[in-house]
């Protein structure tokens, strides 16, 4: 069986443009924040039949020992940080 997630959404959405859903029930999403391409989503739908589209990103099974580990992430995100202002150091 199915298990049913209900998240509550308490954000303001802006309409971005009106797309139609084609003979086989398709619909071509637009492209998502800083052009990225919306390859996988989750669909939630509410009492009223009004749909939420929300983009996901898969992580490989091999990858998620990093987003599980919090020092692992911390040590990441730091250098990410530090990258971008050009405080990398090369070894």
């Amino acid at each position: 069986m199915k298990k049913i997630k209900t998240i509550h959404i308490e954000d303001d959405f802006d309409e971005i443009e009106s797309r139609s859903v084609d003979k086989r029930n398709r619909l071509v999403l637009p492209m998502g924040p800083g052009g990225v391409e919306i390859k996988r989503v989750k669909v939630y739908m509410n009492s009223q039949g009004e749909v939420l589209i929300r983009p996901v990103v898969e992580i490989p099974a091999a990858e998620i020992w990093l987003y599980r580990n919090k020092k692992a992430v911390a040590s990441v995100r730091r250098g990410l940080d530090e990258a971008a202002k050009g405080e990398a150091k090369e070894f």
